[in-house]
């Protein structure tokens, strides 16, 4: 049985500061204790999986910058094999497919616009305002989760804020999830015990699996509409250059994917949405 999970930061046990996750120095201390928090959540999920009779577990560095080196600087559990988001049309996801028996996330974070999501947001913090998929709210969670189901792949669990923990029990009822946090504003959380959130984990990712005959791939009628809402109209403008894509208001743009594995593709050069 093999399970695939998505690590980012945002979410994690034990982060509770904007520079453990995006400082600019890789030798920041901050940074480095956010490299601490990932391995030691990363782990736990993993452990939960063998515990629940995994006999494979790949794991992807899906935090932006970390630029897909984190474990090559924290140890990863060497039962779990790390695979690469390889960039192309669409983005490949190393050893995603059909034999996959289900998908987790580690250290998620809330869609933009949460209220009281730590840290939350859709891609680019500070610039997207809202993320839609044919007209409803959605944020990374669901771009990972359609990603998936393109190949008839379920999300089983994820872990991170209350807010997190809430979206996916409202979007994906039958996901279990681990609150990490409670976020009080956009920067600033109360921090659960780490230990015991870690213990959580393991424990809650065993459940999941067990339980994932109650799951189900999400999947969309496709070809589905992509719309996203910027802080300013400067950053729709370049996409509304590409043709194909539409500029309902001045803040936003939207266009269509062609299939599920494309959410993660946006228009530009060597790609254009389909007419």
């Amino acid at each position: 049985m093999k399970i695939c999970i998505v690590t980012d930061m945002e979410g994690l046990a034990g982060v509770d500061d904007w520079e453990q996750c995006y400082a600019a120095d890789d030798h920041a201390p901050e940074y480095r204790h956010g490299l601490a928090q990932l391995a030691a959540d990363t782990n736990a999920a993993v452990a939960g999986c063998f515990d629940a009779g995994a006999t494979e577990v790949v794991v992807w560095d899906g935090h932006g910058r970390n630029r897909q080196s984190a474990f090559t600087r924290v140890a990863l559990d060497p039962r779990a094999t790390l695979r690469r988001l390889v960039v192309g049309t669409p983005l490949l996801l190393e050893g995603l497919d059909a034999g996959t028996a289900g998908v987790l996330m580690v250290g998620q974070h809330a869609m933009a616009g949460t209220l009281h999501g730590f840290l939350d947001h859709t891609q680019c913090p500070k610039e997207i305002c809202r993320y839609l998929i044919n007209g409803a709210e959605h944020g990374e969670m669901s771009q990972f989760a359609l990603h998936a189901g393109a190949f008839g792949v379920p999300l089983l669990h994820v872990s991170g804020d209350e807010a997190l923990c809430a979206e996916a029990r409202r979007l994906f009822p039958w996901v279990g999830t681990t609150a990490t946090k409670r976020g009080t504003g956009w920067a600033t959380c109360e921090l659960y015990a780490a230990d015991a959130v870690r213990a959580a984990i393991r424990h809650d990712v065993a459940a999941a699996i067990h339980g994932r005959a109650a799951a189900r791939p999400w999947t969309l009628p496709m070809p589905a509409e992509v719309t996203v809402e910027y802080a300013w109209s400067e950053l729709a403008d370049r996409l509304a250059a590409v043709p194909g894509v539409r500029r309902p208001q001045a803040r936003t743009a939207a266009w269509k994917i062609p299939d599920p594995r494309f959410i993660y593709n946006w228009p530009g050069a060597g790609w254009h949405p389909p007419a």
